[in-house]
């Protein structure tokens, strides 16, 4: 039988391990491409973050859910949370800049960046874009990188992730002139029920759970919410649904010092123990056990 792949999930405790003193919560640059170092394997990855990847020179494939894409020079990577990664081949000179940001950060943007970049990044994770708009978000990237190392100025935080929002509205732009382009309507709808869904999904997660919440919210009924969005992605309602939450206890696990009572509440449990049994089921080991296992890590 053959081996059966490993996969390895990248959150922001794995990035507080590698990042500078100075890091920003929720907020990970990578200048010199640290984050290799976390995924040289062949193993498949998930990062439970929001990725932006800005891709300056050599070559290689990555894999997104199964599907391949190439990328090199001139190549925008633009990853929402949860995906199925995989990167098979890099060349020797490949170079890139990666920004990691929370999806709690994301979602303390205004709108439309929250919406867009999270719709725009499951419908098109790679993409070309010309040398012009590349220098321009290097640009921004630069803007960031230093502020960043601003130790000394008290509004270093703020500064740096007003840049950060002032990029994702360059790249919602980019998105944008390259989605007006697609003229298939079939697909469009799809894409705007999947984004529907998503966008809710990642503003209610914490607080419901139920796919008739959801379904009631886009007026359609939850058999037929569910078959299609089953059919556009590959999975159940329930599953995204699950995984969201699944991920966000473990980040608050991992990364804080918040009691199973207190992650419970702001989970919208009713009660510690449900909390622990919902974990339990999903995980196969308790939310204490967990911590304890990756404290030790």
């Amino acid at each position: 039988m053959p081996t059966k792949q490993k996969l390895r999930k990248i959150d922001m405790g794995d990035l507080s391990r590698i990042a500078a003193p100075q890091s920003l919560k929720g907020f990970y640059l990578s200048p010199d491409d640290e984050l290799h170092k976390l995924y040289e394997s062949k193993d498949s990855f998930v990062f439970t973050d929001f990725v932006i990847g800005l891709c300056l020179d050599g070559s290689g494939t990555i894999k997104v859910n199964g599907n391949t894409y190439n990328i090199g020079h001139g190549t925008l990577m633009l990853l929402p949370p949860n995906q199925l990664m995989e990167e098979p081949s890099l060349s020797p000179d490949f170079v890139r800049r990666t920004i990691v940001v929370s999806l709690d950060t994301i979602l303390g943007f205004p709108s439309p960046a929250d919406i867009d970049i999270l719709n725009a990044s499951r419908r098109m994770p790679v993409v070309r874009i010309t040398d012009e708009k590349m220098t321009h978000l290097v640009e921004y990237y630069r803007f960031i990188e230093r502020e960043y190392a601003e130790i000394d100025n008290i509004y270093r935080e703020e500064i740096a992730k007003t840049l950060l929002y002032a990029m994702m509205l360059e790249v919602c732009g980019i998105y944008k002139s390259l989605s007006g382009k697609n003229t298939d309507s079939r697909r469009m709808r799809q894409e705007k029920l999947s984004d529907e869904f998503f966008s809710l999904l990642a503003r209610n997660y914490k607080t419901e759970r139920s796919v008739a919440f959801y379904a009631d919210r886009m007026h359609r009924t939850p058999k037929y919410l569910s078959g299609e969005i089953k059919r556009i992605t590959g999975r159940s309602i329930l599953d995204w649904i699950n995984e969201q939450v699944i991920v966000e206890i473990k980040t608050q696990l991992k990364t804080t010092d918040r009691t199973i009572l207190q992650i419970s509440e702001d989970m919208n449990f009713s009660s510690p123990s449900v909390f622990v049994q919902y974990f339990k089921h999903h995980t196969g080991i308790t939310p204490l056990k967990y911590r304890r296992t990756t404290d030790q890590t």
